[in-house]
């Protein structure tokens, strides 16, 4: 059996924690921040209609794809679909956009005949698209929210935006109705 002995210097054993961070993340959830009227009776809602965004997405095939996915996950919750004005609740999306990079780090150490190691980082960088989209659930008779859910969401892929895309509206929906206070 072979046995490495890493160095352990204070510096290389820092450098080995930033890497085994830095490389072993698990990718978690986005964080949800959740706001809602905590007097308000949501077993009472029972339709909802939509009202024009102040915020749409300003992709066409974004627009259709929020507003499609957030139906489907309105209609899981029991909430039927009417023309605008007419629901018990007025659903409303903001969503906003934009292309970056991100780095992914590696790092690798090699030894050389009676040398010490030597640790080398590289950084390879990719294009991602991410976005934040908060949904608001807004009570018909007064125009007040009532409940309000919103998240951040990245794609590496754009073949996978649409599927992070129903991804991201799950998850915010997955909070309604609230917790009972």
């Amino acid at each position: 059996m072979y046995n490495h002995r890493l160095p352990r210097t204070p510096l290389a054993l820092a450098a080995v924690a930033l890497a085994s961070a830095a490389l072993g993340q698990p990718l978690t959830m986005p964080k949800v921040e959740l706001d809602f009227d905590k007097d308000a009776d949501f077993s009472a809602f029972k339709t909802y209609s939509w009202k024009d965004p102040l915020g749409a997405a300003k992709d066409p095939q974004m627009h259709t794809r929020i507003i499609w996915y957030v139906e489907r996950e309105l209609e899981k919750k029991g909430l039927t679909k009417k023309p605008e004005g007419e629901g018990d609740l007025f659903v409303r999306y903001y969503a906003k956009g934009r292309e970056s990079f991100k780095g992914t780090p590696t790092q690798n150490e090699s030894y050389l005949a009676g040398a010490a190691g030597q640790l080398t980082t590289s950084v390879d960088f990719s294009k991602v698209s991410e976005g934040t989209l908060l949904l608001e659930l807004q009570r018909a008779s007064d125009g007040r929210a009532v409940w309000r859910a919103g998240s951040g969401y990245g794609s590496l892929d754009k073949k996978r935006l649409d599927a992070d895309t129903a991804r991201a509206v799950r998850l915010l929906l997955s909070k309604y109705p609230p917790p009972s206070p």
